[in-house]
């Protein structure tokens, strides 16, 4: 890809690393909310060179807070590359996805100077609907059924 901008991991590709967005809101939501059925995020998030270290206690701080939040699950964070990260994080519908916006979790998103400080671009926040799944075994252990 000789003169096109470099290919970073994840649904937005193509992005032009050498841009300056210092001032960016902390993050873009896309995709439909209202939908039945399952849902679940995709979060798209970009390190600025230096701050992975940040980026990384960033998404220990939400991992702790989802932990509290029984509709919220599986949770995972992501990494791509050096300075690409991902979270992906499911709920059993809409209403549990926004009580996890506004709840410990989700709410680590509010941190707009951080956000601004330690990303290279807004996080993308997709919208998924969970069309099926394997539920029975979560990274090599069987899941046990309450």
């Amino acid at each position: 890809m000789s003169g096109d901008a470099e290919l970073v991991p994840g649904p937005d590709p193509a992005r032009d690393l050498n841009a300056d967005d210092s001032e960016h809101p902390g993050f873009v939501v896309l995709g439909e909310d209202e939908t039945p059925g399952h849902k679940a995020y995709y979060i798209h998030l970009e390190a600025k060179p230096g701050k992975e270290g940040e980026l990384k206690k960033f998404l220990e701080d939400i991992n702790a807070g989802v932990d509290d939040e029984p509709g919220t699950g599986p949770w995972f964070a992501l990494r791509f590359s050096k300075t690409v990260f991902g979270i992906f994080e499911a709920f059993p519908d809409a209403e549990a996805r926004h009580t996890h916006d506004m709840g410990p979790g989700g709410r680590n998103f509010l941190r707009f100077d951080l956000l601004a400080d330690v990303l290279a671009y807004p996080a993308r926040l997709y919208r998924l609907d969970v069309m099926h799944g394997k539920y029975s075994v979560m990274l090599g252990h069987k899941v046990v059924q309450a």
